[in-house]
């Protein structure tokens, strides 16, 4: 035993080291999360090659649009393609106190060289360039409800546009309609001042 406590004597700050890193030790393996061995699973971006040409062309396209009325900043503005009333709005700096809104689409979809005009509350009627009964459709938007708007095209016509419009993607002028079964030179000549693109 005397051997024993004059060994430990020798030895104590090496003992004592072992004894702690026994401890700590232990305490960390006591407490360590288990490894999670599932592969990470990374999400795919998609490409830009995945993005179809008509979305790229669209998302780069710019429109014009002429804003008036009752707007803080009056004027022509360069938009993105596929914006509505609403951006046009904000870019005009925003509508004036006397601005009477309920008489915008705010949601409407702009078109290039549309006029915006927003009313103030003692005028009559607003003015959104293509807002009227004679709004031109557009063949690359319409639904079916939209086509009964115009003259000469039925439920049936309308659904061979979209059927169309679908496979082939958007018409790029009122002449691809012959394209489609039903329209031909003739028919499209008809229809042009309804008909947009």
């Amino acid at each position: 035993m005397e051997k024993v406590y004059q060994l430990f004597q020798k030895n104590k700050i090496l003992i004592l080291g072992c004894l702690v890193a026994l401890i700590f030790g232990g305490y960390f393996l006591w407490n360590r999360k288990p490894v999670n061995n599932e592969p990470v699973r990374t999400q795919v971006l998609a490409d830009k090659k995945s993005a179809s040409k008509e979305e790229i062309k669209s998302a780069e396209k710019t429109i014009v649009v002429d804003v008036q009325g009752a707007v803080k900043k009056p004027g022509v503005y360069h938009l993105k393609d596929r914006t509505i009333v609403l951006d046009a709005l904000q870019m005009a700096g925003g509508t004036k106190n006397d601005a009477d809104l309920r008489q915008i689409n705010q949601a409407k979809r702009l078109k290039d060289q549309m006029q915006i005009y927003v009313p103030s509350k003692n005028e009559k009627k607003a003015t959104v360039s293509g807002t009227s009964e004679k709004e031109a459709v557009n063949i690359n938007s319409a639904s079916v409800d939209d086509f009964k708007k115009v003259t000469g095209v039925g439920p049936k016509k309308a659904e061979k546009i979209i059927a169309f419009r679908e496979q082939h993607g958007d018409f790029k002028d009122l002449n691809d309609l012959k394209k489609v079964s039903g329209f031909g030179e003739k028919t499209i000549e008809k229809l042009k001042d309804q008909l947009t693109v």
